[in-house]
């Protein structure tokens, strides 16, 4: 039985693996699809069932275990973007401001722990957000060394926008280390805040 591991990547990565697992295994031989998030699993699940196959759904820990047998084959035209859905709450538009680079007050080791593991649990929460903010001393989380680099860049190849403040990048002299988002102004920051439904300031 062939296995996928799309553990830890986000749509359409774990889509394009399977298509591709798919064309490389016999008929009514077995793949086996290791996924670490529901939204992601919905979504594989989703395309392989349209698509007219099996599918059988086992939960072992935090990973979902698909399995699914090929009874035939899913053309390479077969589009995957559209499965990529997010998986919403209420706040249609959620917006997570950062003004700091440490989770709340304290010991500062003890900051860095809890705010790296904040970000990297951000992409398996139900309630993803539409945008993400970088101010003040915030913006070291965007930069070419931050410790969660990776899944800032994840997130915003699956769609979230990712603002940080020129004029903070500017202050602290790190605008040519920024490694992920978009360089913005006070003003598009602003709409950004005041149009959110809900706004998150870890």
């Amino acid at each position: 039985m062939k296995v996928v591991d799309a553990r830890g990547e986000l749509c359409p990565k774990p889509l394009i693996m399977t298509k591709k697992a798919l064309a490389e295994i016999d008929e009514n031989d077995s793949l086996e699809i290791l996924i670490d998030n529901e939204t992601s699993m919905k979504n594989v699940s989703r395309f392989l069932t349209d698509n007219g196959m099996e599918v059988k759904q086992e939960l072992k820990g935090n990973v979902f275990h698909l399995f699914v047998g090929k009874t035939g084959e899913i053309p390479e035209s077969a589009p995957v973007e559209e499965y990529c859905e997010v998986s919403f709450s209420s706040n249609k538009n959620l917006v997570i401001a950062f003004q700091k680079e440490l989770l709340g007050d304290g010991a500062e080791e003890l900051g860095r722990i809890l705010m790296k593991a904040f970000v990297n649990t951000l992409p398996e929460a139900t309630s993803q957000p539409q945008s993400i903010v970088f101010l003040n001393s915030g913006i070291f989380l965007t930069l070419k060394n931050s410790q969660v680099l990776d899944t800032l860049v994840k997130l915003e190849k699956s769609g979230v926008e990712i603002l940080v403040c020129g004029t903070c990048l500017d202050y602290y002299q790190k605008k040519q280390e920024l490694g992920v988002g978009i360089v913005s102004n006070m003003y598009d920051i602003l709409e950004k805040l005041t149009s959110a439904s809900s706004v998150v300031y870890p």
